[in-house]
């Protein structure tokens, strides 16, 4: 069965983009545009790695990774996050919420999919990809 993967980019295009590239890959995308929106998608199907902004409109993704962490359901959900902020812009609520895959933007497609599977694999029960 394919992995899936929950995006959150509130940018369209980037979305759009995520989206086609991932699906390629062979993952089972679905897209948010916001925090509040990816919570409730992961209500209807949980993903097994999420890849989120942190600046969205409506739940940033400090406050969505904050739920997902205090959810026993969504704790164990591998997470990364895209952002623009430079890492010396970054607060301590990323170190608080025990963020530690990070991308800053601009970045490359194939590392992303390469950290995404790697943390794939080393989720409990995900897929192999040797």
């Amino acid at each position: 069965m394919s992995p899936r993967i929950l995006l959150l980019e509130d940018e369209p295009d980037l979305l759009r983009a995520l989206t086609l590239r991932f699906a390629a890959a062979g993952f089972r995308c679905t897209a948010a545009r916001n925090g509040a929106e990816g919570l409730a998608k992961i209500q209807e199907d949980t993903p097994d790695v999420i890849v989120t902004d942190l600046i969205m409109p409506e739940m940033d993704g400090y406050e969505l990774v904050r739920q997902l962490k205090a959810d026993t359901r969504t704790a164990s959900i591998p997470v990364i996050v895209l952002t623009a902020i430079p890492p010396h812009g970054l607060d301590a609520r990323v170190k608080d919420l025990q963020m530690t895959h990070i991308l800053h933007k601009p970045f490359e497609f194939r590392e992303l999919l390469t950290m995404a599977r790697e943390l794939l694999t080393a989720s409990p029960g995900g897929p192999s990809y040797d």
